[in-house]
């Protein structure tokens, strides 16, 4: 049993491990001309959907951390600050990166076998993180796109905050209307599944989501108290990682939010998991770098190393420099946490907060966030 109430570990460790699929999702693409890539990439799609499970447990830690003290525009304000300084400096060195990549392509100083990646005109929604929205499909470092989905959600959690979580069977309520719009939409416009929305409607695939995740913030207490299946959990994450490839994508989207779910459990009851056992929480903290970073780490080892040891004969190529690419990511991931983004939110909030927080009324309790 856990002896802290306040823990989340098993939430946690969810998104690590959601943050590590997506990274075998979009490597196994990278080495797809080899057997085993092939094999990966026919039995790794589904992982996807664990971009739905960090929108769970997005609105799970948002709710955790400021309902009741987004009640004022000051503190929307500061909320929205705190939430940008942890999201936008990474975001805008990844994009800056592949922006260098772009100007090198139309100045002809590089070629590329995806040029359709890099349009220009993309840029500012990339920069105003409005690509979830109205944004090119799959350019630049494309998994920021759910960065745009999540600051939409972020812009209406004051909202949610002050109006429905009070009655929380409205917010229930509203997690049901958001997935059905979706459905309707989706159905009457044939543009296939929402759970396959990335750049055109990610902010409408991430909503429901969110708003899930707020609603088992409210409901926690019963939900601890739901009968407990041992093991389950874990059975759960691993059936879905090992056979969720079967099923179809309104389904394996289901089934990701029932397993954050039970992870919601787990935390709200105290409950210990084989996950939290390995202390795989231990890893929630590089999450974000992780799932940012990888697609360039991908860029620098498996696309220009890869260019380099064709060059040079170098045997097994891309997937030879597959350990290399996921070594590189962890030590990457780990340096940028400790020595890039946590410097520079507490730079970007100090400044806020020497500069703005002095002259607008906001909640006091707003001043410290956890870091996440």
């Amino acid at each position: 049993m856990q002896t802290n109430k306040d823990t989340m570990d098993n939430l946690d460790s969810l998104r690590i491990i959601a943050a590590c699929a997506v990274v075998v999702l979009h490597y196994a693409d990278y080495v797809k001309d080899h057997p085993p890539g092939r094999f990966m990439v026919a039995h790794t799609q589904h992982l996807n959907l664990f971009v739905d499970l960090f929108f769970v447990v997005s609105g799970f830690v948002i709710a955790s951390q400021y309902l009741g003290k987004v009640d004022t525009p000051g503190a929307v304000m500061l909320f929205l600050w705190r939430r940008l300084a942890r999201i936008y400096p990474l975001h805008l060195a990844t994009l800056a990166f592949y922006v260098v990549i772009a100007l090198a392509l139309y100045l002809g100083l590089a070629k590329s076998d995806n040029p359709a990646r890099y349009p220009l005109h993309d840029i500012p929604a990339q920069l105003l993180l409005l690509h979830a929205l109205d944004g090119e499909r799959l350019t630049f470092n494309f998994p920021s796109w759910s960065l745009s989905a999540e600051m939409f959600c972020y812009l209406a959690f004051p909202i949610v905050a002050l109006f429905l979580a009070p009655r929380r069977r409205l917010v229930a309520a509203l997690v049901i209307l958001l997935m059905l719009a979706n459905t309707i939409y989706a159905s009457a416009t044939g543009t296939g599944p929402w759970a396959e929305w990335i750049n055109k409607g990610g902010v409408f695939r991430a909503l429901p989501g969110f708003s899930l995740g707020i609603v088992c913030y409210l409901y926690r207490h019963e939900i601890a108290r739901w009968p407990a299946v041992p093991g389950l959990l874990v059975v759960a994450l691993v059936g879905f990682m090992l056979f969720g490839w079967l099923l179809p994508e309104m389904a394996g989207l289901i089934a990701v939010y029932a397993i954050a779910v039970l992870a919601v459990q787990y935390d709200s009851a105290r409950r210990s998991s084989l996950l939290t056992r390995l202390r795989l929480d231990r890893g929630a903290a590089y999450t974000y770098s992780c799932y940012m970073l990888h697609i360039p780490i991908a860029t620098v080892v498996l696309t220009f190393g890869a260019r380099f040891a064709d060059a040079h004969a170098f045997p097994g190529g891309k997937l030879a420099l597959l350990p290399v690419a996921v070594s590189v990511l962890a030590v990457a991931s780990i340096l940028s946490y400790h020595y890039f983004e946590t410097p520079l939110r507490r730079y970007f909030n100090g400044v806020f907060d020497r500069n703005v927080t002095r002259d607008i009324p906001a909640t006091a309790a707003l001043q410290q966030e956890r870091l996440r």
